[in-house]
């Protein structure tokens, strides 16, 4: 048996071939459609050549608010339109049953059972990526509040802060994700044309992995812009430690590439923050194992019948 695995984050279209218990690759890659009601053909066009008797199912991973019940995309920060009924459509073209969740919370379902988080009770998934995106999976269930819990990204933290995606000033994600490094990058290389970055981006638009690449040659001003990002990154999760108290929290997205140069700085800054620290045991922070492929082993084994 096999599935097919969709990841449509803020950015790309990612799709492969997987087993059911998430062991598989992606084989292709294209931009996300600008326009909701443009996913599912998006969908459809990538995932038709991957399509034979041994596919018996189809899990996708859409960023934004989605129904995963009806399999609707409900509203997405990235893509224009709402109410698009994307399970629906894709079932009706592939003849196959399709499974439709938020991306972030396919993430945490794979790092929870398969990943970083296995043995937790209680795992929180934070994805750093276009923005934050969070799912939380308990003993072995995703958890989804009234249907939409996991928007971490769209916490207020500093209401005088920048415009965010969806509308509102000082988000969580509109001060650290990845959209906010590839912009550190781009400043940094444009401030020192011979420094770090700029010898790291080799020509090319600086972006936030020329930041990372420049921090892990020791470059100063890459990693003093990752430790201000990691200590952004760390008063948010101190504010879900308060709430939801996790047993591990599991950092992942394509900033979590930047590694202990994010996450040192966002543990240290959680541990100074976060209420009554000296008094509760620590909260572990770690990388995702699957990294930027946590998504699609969520998607395949939601497609399989988890979570």
């Amino acid at each position: 048996m096999a599935v097919i695995a969709v990841d449509c984050g803020g950015t790309n279209l990612t799709f492969g071939r997987y087993r059911p218990d998430g062991v598989g690759e992606p084989v292709g890659r294209r931009p996300a459609p600008a326009r909701a009601d443009a996913i599912p053909g998006a969908i459809v066009e990538a995932v038709t050549p991957l399509l034979d008797a041994s596919v018996e199912a189809v899990g996708i991973g859409i960023a934004g608010l989605v129904d995963h019940e009806r399999g609707m995309l409900v509203w997405s920060p990235h893509a224009a339109g709402e109410r698009v009924a994307v399970g629906p459509e894709i079932a009706a073209a592939v003849g196959r049953p399709v499974a439709v969740d938020n991306d972030a919370n396919l993430a945490a379902l794979a790092e929870a059972l398969v990943g970083a988080g296995t043995g937790y009770r209680m795992v929180l998934f934070v994805g750093v990526g276009t923005g934050i995106g969070g799912g939380l999976v308990v003993e072995g269930r995703i958890e989804r509040g009234r249907g939409f819990l996991g928007e971490v990204g769209h916490m207020v933290v500093d209401p005088s802060g920048p415009r965010c995606a969806c509308g509102h000033h000082g988000c969580w994600e509109a001060l650290v994700s990845g959209t906010t490094l590839g912009r550190a990058a781009v400043e940094l290389a444009r401030r020192d044309p011979a420094g770090g970055v700029a010898r790291a981006a080799g020509g090319a638009t600086p972006r936030g992995e020329h930041l990372a690449a420049a921090a892990a040659a020791g470059d100063p001003a890459a990693l003093a812009e990752l430790a201000a990002a990691g200590a952004r990154l760390g008063r948010g999760l101190a504010n879900l430690v308060a709430v939801l108290d996790p047993d591990v929290i599991v950092v992942g997205g394509a900033a979590a590439g930047a590694g202990e140069a994010l996450l040192g700085p966002a543990r240290a800054l959680l541990a100074e923050t976060v209420e009554g620290g000296r008094s509760r045991p620590t909260t572990p922070v770690v990388a995702a194992r699957w990294g930027t492929g946590a998504g699609l082993v969520g998607a395949a084994l939601a497609a399989g019948g988890k979570g």
